[in-house]
């Protein structure tokens, strides 16, 4: 089923090279075709292994793994890069955390043989598009895993901004930002600003705002098909930016539209038989723990 595999590694490099060296001779003892990923790997010794470099935007198209060795951060880059390949996606934990990243490196070879086998879960799920207008014209378009997030800048003062629900006012607030999550992040920045835990493969949207000026202001749970507008207030004297995945930035201002919306394409996650999503949350949230 999963013949051609991709590698992604760690932006750092060195801390994923004996992971991913034990990983191609597993692999390819299994007779897999394997690529390592061209940006993440490219300090890695392919000629070693008689393996090549994959671009990743534009010779995925006989691709039918991709395989994340690094964090969750890691996982969010190349899940972006690589929804609109319609290739499933599978992660192997280096990283702390892990929500997304779900195998250990001690237990790669006997749960990759069992999904080579077919006993595994496939899971789909939603991802973000957001596209800003300046004076009436597209200046930037991005994709999040995890999500889309208004923050204030630098200055102290917070950021004034209205926010539409499919054309409808919803509310005006002043706050230091606003978090716009897929299920997926929910266990992300929006669980530290007190947003509620989503399981991951609901259809809808939360909004958190970040200390918001005022109390009434509370966590808004909406339909995963909603189209959402963020316009800064035209009182709104500082600047604010845009943050996909805590990663890509946008400046805007007043007068800027920001639209949101649910991503036109899925992505698929592989998880290991017996995956568990609650289980998943007590172990790294500690619940259930004596005192």
């Amino acid at each position: 089923m999963f013949n051609k595999i991709a590698l992604y590694g760690k932006y750092d490099g060195i801390q994923s090279w004996e992971t991913i060296d034990k990983l191609i001779q597993f692999l390819k003892s299994r007779h897999k075709t394997v690529y390592l990923d061209a940006i993440s790997c490219t300090d890695f010794p392919v000629e070693r292994y008689g393996i090549q470099f994959i671009n990743r935007q534009e010779e995925l198209n006989n691709i039918n793994l991709a395989m994340v060795i690094g964090g969750d951060g890691t996982f969010l880059e190349v899940a972006r890069s690589i929804v609109d390949k319609n290739i499933p996606i599978i992660g192997i934990n280096l990283g702390r955390l892990g929500f997304l990243t779900d195998i250990s490196p001690e237990s790669i070879n006997p749960i990759l043989d069992e999904i080579f086998n077919g006993e595994f879960l496939e899971e789909k799920r939603n991802m973000l598009s957001v596209t800003i207008q300046v004076e009436g014209n597209d200046a930037f378009h991005q994709i999040a895993f995890n999500d889309i997030v208004l923050h204030k800048n630098k200055s102290p003062k917070m950021v004034e901004f209205e926010t539409f629900i499919n054309k409808k006012l919803l509310n005006s607030q002043r706050s230091d930002g606003l978090i716009i999550s897929t299920p997926t992040g929910s266990s992300a920045y929006a669980l530290s600003a007190g947003g509620p835990l989503i399981e991951p493969n609901l259809d809808i949207l939360s909004l958190v705002s970040i200390n918001p000026h005022t109390m009434s202001n509370r966590p808004i749970v909406i339909s995963g098909d909603s189209e959402i507008m963020l316009r800064p207030h035209e009182n709104c004297k500082g600047t604010a930016c845009i943050i996909c995945d805590g990663h890509t930035t946008f400046q805007i201002k007043a007068g800027d539209i920001t639209t949101i919306k649910r991503h036109s394409n899925l992505i698929t996650l592989i998880h290991p038989k017996g995956h568990d999503h609650f289980k998943l949350l007590r172990a790294k949230l500690g619940w259930g723990k004596k005192l």
